[in-house]
């Protein structure tokens, strides 16, 4: 970087030399002498140099976090040399990080073995964020500018995305795995939801004799429980960015509702695998426990709108992946055509739900040209809604301005009622 100071220099060596040869005047070419040598001296200053003078450290808390947290980060950058040093220090602050407190930049002037320190909090957006390096000037007495460097100094940070609070939400599916779960199946056995009465059988327990309709019957009978089961559910989050018609917003609630849904089907027992369908195909084998979970969280924490001329419809949904009768549970606004591959999947026998986001119609100019526009928008989604659940999909418009947990209490029922 060739600085003011630089470009006078070099053009009073310039001037002295053209004089001195014009001229013929010896001494104003030994005028420039001290100057040229001082112009080598400067610029043979390397990037090198500093770095091997300086060294630096991160410490990053936590480094696991959701979207909307703050961080601490805190560099340090350490004088190794036996010289007293002037540097400037600048941290490399990712993109998707906000600073909210503290510096990230500050100059100081470093005795051998001394410390620049810096600290700062930043607020986290979804994903994960990597710092590389820190960017140094050393600047010497008698240098034209600042040896530049780039130290390393590593660190990293996830953002997992938002979870919702959900209180309750059943699935159901038609094919049930033999381990216990919170899927009311259509048979009796263990659970707490009321099924029937039947004859006593050997080994059933006294406390579970029907009392009153023994009464009624004048036989021995038992009450008996709706049986609940685990099932297997795919999670099958939508990143075509024609899906949400570039709208960065809309998708970030979409990841947020499949880490809810993903959190809390794990929890009631239920085998939850993840497929991120796009650009590329980003498959989460089906899983248990909370180490799955929170695999499932830092496959999502990394999920990114894009384009594909393969995925472009979803069509090319690999179904191979699930097995027949499984629960497929799809999280996207959807585009036209979209419904005829729906109505294939429940054709081949799969229970699927259709989750579908919807933001609020931005209009622009007057009230009632912004009226006029929300009532078109509002009655293509009604056809379009009226067209996929004709496939036999359970359907779930979501205003993305109303709680997750409210539409999916208002809902439950009427999908539970579509998986029987």
């Amino acid at each position: 970087m060739i600085q003011r100071k630089a470009r006078r220099e070099f053009l009073l060596f310039l001037v002295l030399v053209f004089l001195g040869a014009a001229l013929r005047h010896p001494a104003l070419l030994a005028l420039a002498i001290p100057l040229g040598w001082h112009l080598l001296w400067s610029t043979s200053l390397s990037t090198a140099t500093a770095a091997e003078k300086l060294a630096a450290t991160r410490q990053i808390h936590p480094t696991r976090l959701q979207e909307g947290e703050t961080l601490a980060v805190r560099v340090e950058v350490h004088n190794m040399s036996v010289q007293t040093l002037e540097v400037y220090v600048r941290d490399e602050v990712p993109a998707g990080l906000t600073v909210v407190e503290g510096k990230w930049s500050d100059t100081a002037v470093l005795p051998p073995g001394g410390t620049l320190r810096l600290s700062y909090r930043a607020r986290c957006a979804r994903g994960v964020h990597r710092f590389a390096q820190v960017q140094v000037e050393l600047r010497e007495p008698l240098a034209l500018g600042p040896a530049l460097a780039e130290l390393p100094c590593p660190g990293e940070a996830w953002a997992l995305p938002r979870i919702e609070p959900v209180i309750s939400w059943e699935a159901g599916a038609r094919r049930a795995l033999p381990i216990p779960g919170a899927a009311r199946t259509r048979r009796g056995g263990l659970g707490v939801e009321f099924y029937g009465v039947r004859e006593l059988r050997p080994g059933d327990m006294p406390r579970k004799l029907a009392w009153k309709a023994m009464a009624r019957r004048d036989e021995p009978l038992v009450v008996e429980f709706q049986e609940e089961r685990a099932t297997e559910i795919a999670l099958i989050l939508d990143t075509r960015r024609r899906a949400y018609r570039d709208d960065p917003e809309l998708f970030e609630h979409a990841v947020r509702a499949t880490a809810t849904l993903a959190g809390h089907l794990l929890r009631q027992g239920h085998r939850v695998g993840l497929l991120q369908y796009g650009t590329i195909l980003d498959w989460v084998f089906p899983g248990y426990g909370r180490r799955h979970a929170e695999r499932i969280l830092r496959e999502l924490s990394r999920a990114r709108l894009g384009d594909s001329e393969v995925f472009a419809e979803l069509a090319h949904l690999p179904t191979r992946l699930f097995p027949v009768g499984s629960l497929l549970v799809i999280v996207s606004p959807l585009v036209v055509g979209d419904e005829e591959t729906l109505g294939r999947l429940v054709a081949r026998g799969y229970r699927v739900w259709v989750l579908m986001p919807m933001g609020a119609p931005q209009g622009k100019g007057d009230r009632r040209e912004t009226d006029l526009a929300r009532r078109i928008t509002h009655l293509e989604r009604w056809v379009f809604e009226r067209r996929v659940r004709r496939t036999g999909a359970g359907v779930l418009p979501w205003p993305v301005e109303q709680p997750l947990a409210a539409v999916l209490r208002r809902a439950r029922r009427a999908l539970w009622r579509s998986s029987l």
